[in-house]
């Protein structure tokens, strides 16, 4: 079984996407998943890497 990522490096992985269009794109569609799969609409004054970070954090994805 693998570890869990700390909050720290999955922050930075997902920060790193944000610098290709196609990371952009990869991003949204992740926020878009956990948009539809807790029932919450992501914050459109809220960093998509912070809606993603809350999400694997609350369902036990990543430590920290």
């Amino acid at each position: 079984m693998a570890s869990k990522k700390t909050l720290r490096l999955r922050q930075k992985e997902l920060q790193a996407l944000l610098a290709t269009p196609a990371g952009k794109m990869e991003l949204h569609e992740l926020g878009a998943r956990y948009s539809a799969a807790s029932g919450r609409v992501m914050p459109e004054r809220r960093s998509i890497v912070t809606f993603i970070l809350v999400y694997e954090r609350e369902h036990g994805l990543i430590d920290g």
